[in-house]
């Protein structure tokens, strides 16, 4: 499918609990997850795609976890729920449990670079 096509689907799939979004080539040779606003506006028509899937704050949040157990948790706290970070070689930070900041660290932990089997 092209991204227009995708784009489409999208629209007709997309849920409001739906923030991120996993998808991959048709080459299959990785796959790599983004906020669905952010994919949505980088997306160009003449874009190849094989597949995507939907995915929710509480699930991406969990792929998160899967991939660093050790460096991320989170805490209810009287200003809201946290995510606590440690990160090597540098402070450990702490941020609102927000889409925003569970990409943003993905981003960071994965270099942009994601490859599941």
């Amino acid at each position: 499918m092209n991204g227009k096509q995708i784009a489409e689907q999208i629209a007709r799939v997309r849920t409001d609990k739906d923030r991120f979004i996993r998808w991959w080539r048709k080459e299959n040779d990785f796959i790599d997850y983004d906020l669905i606003a952010r994919f949505l506006d980088n997306l160009n028509e003449e874009d190849e795609f094989s597949g995507f899937e939907l995915l929710d704050t509480e699930t991406m949040w969990q792929t998160l976890e899967a991939r660093i157990p050790e460096r991320v948790s989170r805490d209810k706290t009287k200003a809201g729920e946290m995510i606590y970070w440690k990160r090597p070689g540098k402070d450990d930070q702490s941020c609102p449990f927000s889409p925003e900041s569970i990409m943003t660290i993905f981003d960071v932990e994965t270099r942009g670079n994601v490859i599941e089997a």
